[in-house]
């Protein structure tokens, strides 16, 4: 195990120490990680509230309030199905916990694999039965890539936890004024909100231009060009 050296001593010779994940994370990879995730989320929570139904496959909150309407209008078919979708997002934290938790270094390379194991699982039910069905397995893959969630800045991001995030914007720049939190911390949290945005934006682009098999595609092959670079940042941290 390398022991970690202050990088103020003036013994440190700072070209010797490499590329390392702790020198890229701050400005960079944890950064675009992270982005990459919510991107992701936007895009999912996109499709799946105008292409299948209105209902998120990434944001709870939204059918937290979804399913307490449905139980008031007896509307058990709506109650269900999005009942359903809350459930298997909770055994998809429940399922990337796990690995996390046991697959130590090489955790969130399996957490992309699984995810991608899912996606394909969609297109499937999407090709040979063209069915909403396919809401479940991507609400399993939402809910284990939320904890893949980065430490950016004193943030907490990667998740698509909307409001969450902007309740977090709030009190960071509440602190960064009485000089209680550098201003990076909400700064992030902003960027993350927006790219959250952008990826709604792309996910409804998709949809209409390209339909619902498409867009499936496009986001599992997104997560696949993910997983190298995931890969390279493991190997860093743990080489």
């Amino acid at each position: 195990m390398h022991s970690v050296r202050d990088s103020s001593s003036p013994n440190v010779n700072n070209e010797s120490i490499g590329h390392t994940v702790e020198r890229l994370e701050p400005g960079f990879s944890r950064l675009l990680l992270s982005s990459v995730l919510v991107l992701l989320a936007g895009f999912i929570d996109s499709i799946g509230y105008l292409g299948l139904g209105k209902v998120y496959l990434s944001f709870m909150s939204g059918n937290s309030t979804k399913l307490g309407i449905a139980l008031f209008e007896a509307d058990y078919a709506l109650w269900a199905t999005t009942g359903t979708v809350v459930l298997l997002f909770i055994a998809g934290a429940f399922v990337g916990t796990l690995i996390t938790e046991s697959w130590g270094k090489w955790h969130l390379t399996l957490i992309l694999g699984v995810e991608c194991v899912l996606f394909l699982f969609a297109i499937l039910l999407s090709l040979l039965f063209h069915t909403n069905y396919i809401i479940f397995p991507l609400t399993m893959a939402m809910g284990m890539q939320n904890t893949m969630h980065q430490m950016v800045a004193h943030a907490d991001v990667g998740k698509g936890f909307v409001s969450g995030t902007l309740f977090g914007i709030g009190q960071a720049l509440a602190k960064a004024v009485r000089g209680k939190a550098p201003v990076s911390e909400w700064a992030v949290l902003a960027l993350s909100w927006f790219i959250f945005v952008i990826g709604a934006a792309l996910g409804a682009w998709m949809l209409v231009n390209s339909g619902l098999l498409l867009s499936l595609i496009a986001a599992l092959l997104f997560l696949v060009l993910v997983i190298p670079y995931v890969v390279y940042m493991q190997r860093l941290k743990n080489g």
